[in-house]
């Protein structure tokens, strides 16, 4: 792992995860925000892709209810949404994997396969191996 240069501070995010959250920040979410956080880092403040579109007013479908929170102990993005009004949504916070299955079941699975290679993936690790793959050891 190594430590990203920017304003987040002490994140060590691996080269992986640093591309699919770029990916999504550039391409998945809208009304983006990075927001300082007490603990000197950043996390981003966006439309959550799931329940914001159920607003009843332009206003309430822009609000920023999803964030990307960095996650010391899991070494992670962590996905939370504020609002949980839509089942992909609620019930606590997902890992970056999970939020990427539920956002984009295609591209998740490249992600798991990405993770597999760097061998990432399964037993003791925030990612569970790609479908079908079997480890050449």
């Amino acid at each position: 792992m190594k430590t990203s240069s920017g304003s987040r501070g002490q994140v060590k995010e691996s080269p992986i995860d640093q591309q699919y959250r770029l990916l999504l920040l550039n391409q998945y979410l809208k009304n983006l925000k990075e927001v300082p956080v007490a603990s000197g880092g950043s996390k981003w403040v966006f439309c959550c892709p799931f329940c914001s579109s159920l607003g009843r007013t332009e206003a309430k479908r822009n609000e920023r209810k999803g964030a990307l929170l960095w996650n010391d102990l899991q070494n992670s993005w962590v996905f939370f949404c504020a609002k949980k009004g839509s089942p992909q949504c609620s019930g606590g916070g997902k890992t970056l994997e999970r939020f990427l299955s539920a956002l984009e079941p295609e591209l998740a699975e490249q992600y798991r396969i990405d993770r597999w290679h760097s061998r990432t993936t399964g037993k003791g690790h925030n990612c569970p191996s790609p479908y079908g793959a079997i480890r050449p050891d």
